[in-house]
């Protein structure tokens, strides 16, 4: 019968390592977990509740060290979140716990005292414990859900959380929390029942105003985003309204240009012309293609914006393709961001010292694989050899001085999602970086 309950004991433990694991993720994750995510937590979640089974009794603070340690290999490695996410998850998994306890504490010496005094069986009284707490952090993932929703905005939050914010956060909760935990751990807490409500209230006020403390902070950082954009916007649009004076204002000498070619049947000189004409224009029809409107994502607008006017102030043409909606791609913006950054950059380098040289971008998506399909073209030197197979190795690099970190950091960050790849390849003389992002990741 012992050997049954302890079994009762251990599911529900696993049921809420596995609940409080998922439930925070899912607050600010868009897409839905596939079934091996939930099999992955669970058998972590079941490695955990047994770990701490063993050993809850033997070493202070060691069951919430291995829950939390459990914790963010969950986040990590099975639900793919990057180090500042998990340990923001982290924490926010840690307040949920430490409240839960101070409750089942307070309760368990008040209100239901009686019911614990009649319990006689260590295991009935575990089980009940247990079973409060579970409860306890249902109510409270909920409460907290309801509080995050209506007075921030958590995507956001924990998207753009900063190093500094995190320290910050971290800082706060070892006031906070951590000397609860121990005196629980120790079964130390010899204060009054009182004092206990009254940290229970501290501990929430804290979180509330760290919280918006750090919305308040974010708020300000996508303000300044925000006006940086419409710097580079401004930019753009007085490069499109100087190319247009300069075409209004020369269009009768074009005009003249033209007629005097096709009257002296001169047609390789008008052919010429022609093409240098399409170029002038093809300048201004790129400058149009960089809009907030097109790249409705402000990480994007502001990298790509920056990389075409840094080509175009090094005279390098870069022309820009943009056939579908940036901010639905099925990835990460920080990331793509920084990806599209290196990758820019690269291309930068390798086609600067050409004699053509060449820059395209083209963003588009591909109904027949159900994907968005990114590259990043360039012209190179022909002299120099490129093994394909070795570009995303650390510490390869074409260049001289051979740095080499980029494209392996490339190869990293896109190695964390499943339905995303990247392969390079070459095509008349132009080097090719090929991302797919798949639409719906199964």
């Amino acid at each position: 019968m012992k050997t049954f309950l302890n079994i009762i004991v251990l599911f529900i433990q696993i049921g809420i390592n596995t609940y409080t694991t998922l439930f925070f993720c899912k607050l600010f994750k868009k897409d839905k977990y596939i079934l091996r995510d939930y099999i992955l937590v669970t058998i972590l979640a079941i490695i955990c509740s047994i770990s701490c089974l063993y050993i809850k009794n033997k070493i202070p603070l060691c069951d919430i060290l291995i829950t939390e340690l459990i914790a963010f290999v969950s986040y990590k490695f099975v639900l793919k979140q990057n180090n500042v996410k998990s340990i923001f998850l982290l924490l926010l998994n840690l307040i949920c716990i430490t409240l839960s306890r101070l409750i089942v504490y307070v309760l368990s010496n008040i209100p239901l005292k009686f019911i614990l005094n009649t319990l006689t069986n260590s295991t009935y009284s575990n089980i009940f414990n247990i079973s409060l707490k579970a409860i306890n952090i249902i109510i409270i993932t909920n409460v907290f859900k309801v509080i995050l929703k209506r007075h921030t905005n958590l995507n956001k939050l924990i998207e753009n959380i900063t190093i500094k914010q995190l320290i910050i956060f971290v800082i706060s909760l070892v006031i906070c929390v951590c000397p609860q935990l121990i005196c629980f751990t120790l079964n130390k807490y010899t204060i009054p029942i009182e004092l206990i409500c009254i940290n229970f209230l501290q501990i929430i006020t804290s979180c509330i105003f760290i919280i918006a403390f750090m919305s308040k902070t974010i708020e300000k950082n996508n303000a300044e985003t925000e006006l940086v954009t419409a710097k580079l916007h401004n930019e753009t649009m007085s490069g499109m309204v100087d190319g247009l004076r300069t075409l209004k204002h020369d269009f009768n000498n074009i005009i003249q240009s033209l007629s005097g070619y096709s009257k002296a049947k001169e047609y390789e000189k008008l052919d010429g012309y022609i093409d240098k004409l399409l170029k002038e224009f093809k300048v201004i029809n790129t400058l149009g293609v960089i809009d907030p409107k097109i790249f409705n994502e402000s990480a994007i607008y502001g990298i790509v914006g920056a990389k075409y006017f840094l080509a175009s102030n090094s005279n390098i043409p870069m022309d820009i393709e943009v056939f579908t909606v940036v901010n639905e791609i099925n990835f990460p913006m920080p990331e793509l961001s920084r990806i599209l950054g290196i990758l820019l950059d690269n291309a930068y380098e390798a086609t600067r010292k050409c004699q053509k040289p060449y820059i395209r971008l083209e963003m588009k998506y591909d109904s027949r694989k159900s994907a968005d399909v990114i590259k990043v073209i360039n012209t190179y030197n022909t002299d120099i050899n490129i093994n394909l197979e070795d570009i995303y190795k650390k510490g390869f690099s074409s260049k001289k001085v051979k740095s080499g970190i980029g494209l392996w950091e490339v190869k990293k960050i896109i190695a964390k999602f499943d339905h995303a790849q990247i392969y390079p390849s070459i095509s008349k003389n132009q080097f090719v970086q090929n991302i797919v992002i798949e639409k719906n990741a199964s």
